[in-house]
This record gives structure tokens, C-alpha cells and sequence, in this order.
């Protein structure tokens, strides 16, 4: 670019570094917000997947108990977790985000809670429908913490695995065995002894995961 003095050189460089300085300031701002959509947008992707597992799977189980297909289904949503939570963790590390970023993991199980939930409703408008958010909710958003843990890299790529795979079949069986109660064995209290025990566990997990990653919010300075 050609000027026509070294004052308007200088001019055109100054606004030129104000131009990347306020991008610059722009861009932290909203980096929080942008990675919270990301986080909710793959849990509705997460869901979408699930619905065509678990409907893909279901012809297979039809003539089998219906504790079965329960436990399947439970298995789907537990591994399609999983590996959302171990694509996340390979794109914290590609990308150079806060390790702390896995727990956006939790928005995403949220965000397919919330839409399970929805589903359910529009099938069984009953007060039903309202309880399971606090009794289902916690199952994904513990399970979700319970991953970012898991996949959190240490050094040690043999016990990391050994963690995984404990890790999933944990989540997997409280998850199934929550399902299993609810829906072949349901009692008048469940739905408050339900929340209360997930509630409890989702707690410990997100407080275990805070402490994992070293600070309580996954956006505060070191």
C-alpha cells in the first residue's frame, strides 16, 4: 500500500493494531458464550444420534424383556457420551482451550436431558414429566462430569484407559438401574429418593471435577 507521507503511514499502521486489539478484546469476550453454544449445539447433535441408535437397536430387542431393551438403551447413551467427551478431549488438546473446557461436557448432557425431556412430555403431558427432570437430569450431567474426569490425559495411557472403561461401565449400570426402577418397579417415594441420590452424586462429581482441573470455574486465570 502506498502513502502519501510517513505521518499517514504511521496513522494507517496505529488504526490497523486498534483494529486486532479491540478484535482481540471482542473475541475473550465472547469466547466463553461461543463455547457454551458449541457445548449446547452437541448435545442436541448427542440426542439426535442417540434417537437413531436406540431406534435402530429397538426392532432387535422386540421380543426380548423389557428390562433388556432398558439396558441397551441406557448402554447407547452412555457411549455416545463417552465419545463426545473423548472428540472434546482431542479438541481441547488440537486446539490449545483450558483442559478445564471438558466440562463443558456437563451443558452438553444438559442439553439432551432437556430435549429427552421435551420428547417424553409431548408423548405423556402428565406431571410425570416434570419430576424426571430433576430424577433424569443429574443421571446425564453426572455421567457427563464423571467422563471429563475420565479422559482428562495424565501421562499414563494404560491406567487412562483402565479409567474409561470403569468409568462407562459405572455410569452405564447406575443409569440402567435407574431406568429399570422407574420404569418396572416404580414406588411413591421414588421420584424424591431418586433426585435426592443423583443429586448427591452429580454434586460430588462436579465438585471432584472442579478439583481435577485445578480451579472452580473452567474460565478463571491460573
Amino acid at each position: 500500500m502506498k502513502y502519501s507521507n510517513l505521518q499517514e503511514k504511521h496513522a494507517r499502521e496505529a488504526q490497523a493494531k486498534a483494529r486486532v486489539k479491540t478484535a482481540r478484546f471482542w473475541l475473550t469476550r465472547l469466547k466463553p458464550a461461543l463455547l457454551v453454544s458449541i457445548a449446547a449445539a452437541a448435545g442436541a447433535v448427542l440426542w439426535y444420534a442417540m434417537r437413531l441408535s436406540q431406534g435402530a437397536i429397538r426392532p432387535l430387542l422386540a421380543g426380548g424383556p423389557e428390562w433388556l431393551a432398558l439396558v441397551a438403551n441406557a448402554g447407547i447413551e452412555e457411549a455416545l457420551r463417552l465419545g463426545l467427551a473423548l472428540a472434546a478431549a482431542v479438541a481441547i488438546k488440537r486446539l490449545g482451550l483450558e483442559p478445564g473446557a471438558a466440562g463443558l461436557a456437563v451443558v452438553s448432557a444438559c442439553a439432551l436431558a432437556a430435549l429427552e425431556n421435551a420428547g417424553y412430555l409431548a408423548r405423556f403431558p402428565t406431571f410425570d414429566s416434570y419430576w424426571r427432570l430433576g430424577y433424569a437430569l443429574p443421571i446425564h450431567a453426572g455421567a457427563a462430569a464423571l467422563y471429563a474426569i475420565a479422559t482428562a490425559s495424565d501421562g499414563k495411557k494404560g491406567r487412562r484407559i483402565k479409567t474409561i472403561v470403569i468409568s462407562l461401565a459405572a455410569a452405564w449400570t447406575w443409569h440402567a438401574a435407574f431406568n429399570i426402577v422407574a420404569a418396572l418397579a416404580p414406588f411413591p417415594a421414588l421420584p424424591l429418593v431418586g433426585t435426592a441420590l443423583n443429586l448427591m452424586a452429580l454434586t460430588a462429581l462436579v465438585a471432584a471435577l472442579a478439583i481435577r482441573y485445578g480451579y472452580w470455574s473452567i474460565y478463571a486465570a491460573r
